[in-house]
Formats: C-alpha cells, sequence, structure tokens
C-alpha cells in the first residue's frame, strides 16, 4: 500500500536521523565531545526534521478525545431515512436472519463476542476516544477493546499482495479540507452492519467521511459500496457527541457470557 509521499518523506528522514550520524551538525561528530551533547544534537535533528508533520497536523481540525453515537442505531437507515438498498440476495440474507431470531436464536456474530466490525463499533451506545496524531487517528472503542489504526497515507490500495480478510477490514486516510477521508476494505464479510442482520460481504468498501460540526459534535457520513448484497452505493449519517474528559473506558470482558461453567471456582483464595 503506498504512502502518502510527504509524509513518508518527513517519516524516512526521521528515522534516517535517529539511525545514522551522517546528518548531525559536524560538531556532534566530533567524539571529543560529551555524549549528552551528541544526544542533543541528535534530538534537534530529529525535531527539526518532524516539525513538517506537526505543522500539517496542527493545520487540520483537531478530532482528539472522548465521543459517543448520539443516538444508538439498531438499524441503519440512509442519510434520507429510508432503508438500505438491498437486492435479492441481500433481502435474502435479511430474512433468513430475521427468522433466526424469531425461533429463539440469535445468530449476530457480535453475541458471540467477535469484533463488531467497521463502522458497526462506532454504533455501539458506549464510548469510544480517538487519538489524533500527524501521520495516524487511532480509534479506541469500549466495546470488545476494539483498536483501529487509521494511517493518513492518502487513498486505499488493495491488491492481491496485501489483501487480508479482516473483522474491521483495512483503513486508510486523508485530509479532504476539514473533513477526515477514511477508506476501509479487506472485510472477510462474516459480520453484521448492525443489530437488524444487514449483509456485508469481502468485496465490501466503506468511506467515511468525518468532520467537527462543532466543539461538541462529530458528524460521520459513511457510505457503503458492496454489489454483492446492494443495489447501488448507500450513505448513512451518524453524529456523536463529545463526553467528559474523565470519560474511562472500562473493562468489558464479552467471553465471560459464552462460559457455562462458573468463574468463581478458579479464582484465587
Amino acid at each position: 500500500m503506498a504512502r502518502n509521499s510527504s509524509f513518508a518523506a518527513a517519516v524516512a528522514t526521521v528515522l534516517a536521523l535517529l539511525g545514522s550520524t551522517a546528518a548531525w551538525p559536524q560538531g556532534a561528530r566530533n567524539s571529543s565531545i560529551p555524549a549528552e551533547n551528541e544526544a542533543n544534537a541528535r534530538q534537534a535533528a530529529v525535531d527539526n526534521a518532524a516539525r513538517p508533520l506537526l505543522a500539517a497536523a496542527r493545520a487540520k481540525p483537531y478530532l482528539g478525545g472522548y465521543w459517543r453515537i448520539a443516538q444508538p442505531i439498531a438499524a441503519l437507515t440512509t442519510a434520507e431515512g429510508k432503508a438500505p438498498p438491498l437486492n435479492a440476495a441481500g433481502r435474502k440474507v435479511l430474512r433468513q436472519a430475521a427468522a433466526e431470531r424469531k425461533a429463539g436464536r440469535n445468530p449476530d456474530p457480535m453475541d458471540l463476542c467477535l469484533p463488531p466490525g467497521t463502522p458497526r463499533s462506532l454504533t455501539v451506545d458506549k464510548p469510544f476516544a480517538i487519538a489524533h496524531a500527524a501521520v495516524k487517528v487511532t480509534f479506541f472503542h469500549q466495546v470488545y477493546h476494539v483498536i483501529r489504526h487509521v494511517y493518513l497515507d492518502g487513498p486505499l490500495q488493495v491488491t492481491d499482495d496485501n489483501r487480508d480478510e479482516l473483522w474491521e477490514g483495512t483503513s486508510s486516510g486523508r485530509w479532504d479540507g476539514d473533513t477526515l477521508v477514511i477508506e476501509t476494505a479487506n472485510f472477510n464479510g462474516k459480520q453484521w452492519l448492525d443489530d437488524s442482520g444487514l449483509p456485508q460481504s469481502v468485496a465490501m468498501r466503506v468511506t467515511e467521511r468525518i468532520r467537527r460540526v462543532d466543539a461538541d459534535t462529530l458528524e460521520n457520513l459513511v457510505t457503503y459500496e458492496d454489489a454483492t448484497y446492494y443495489s447501488k452505493p448507500w450513505t448513512a449519517r451518524l453524529v456523536f457527541k463529545a463526553q467528559p474528559r474523565s470519560t474511562l473506558l472500562v473493562e468489558e470482558d464479552c467471553a465471560e457470557k459464552l462460559l457455562d461453567f462458573p468463574m468463581k471456582a478458579y479464582a484465587p483464595e
């Protein structure tokens, strides 16, 4: 997957400076200068190389902090409030999920403690944190402790050499003005998009456009493309509200509910 040339060049420079003395000031290469001065010179060189990265990051809206879905979403709709455009295959899968529930079984993969997938992890009514850095945006979720890394390396490129099948997929991001655009592919096709059972296939591609509407609000326009189950691409609108800085992402051990024996007997005295 190709990296954005400006970021990649800056990062490569920083790494080269860390591993080589060739770029140090002449005095720093003099063996007679104390080790402390050499360390200071190396740090200064690294700081100088990293400065363009930091400046670029500060020029963009800051998305970091704690967030939570404004209204829990059990069944996704389009941004216009309509049902997603399922094709015949998609409608069949959705009917099968409904029949399973009616029979007293819940086929939702999340009920087996499997990862919620992208971006379903955002629609669960639990807090998450965004860590916003110069070359990467990371989502830390309370739900199942999912961690999602989005490298700001430009358009997502999926080839046979880097194709995987993952619950959360592979994400790549870039800035479009004040909007963070995230493209995600490489799904395993086993997860649902919502609680109702909207399906996905391995061919699904998700594009998110995240922007900070105001100090307390994030908007995410999520476009789903999957010709296996949908007649055309469709877009959902997700809204998140800022949470206090004191918010905790508490421990959540989903696997305990799958155990059919008491844990207490195995606890230390």
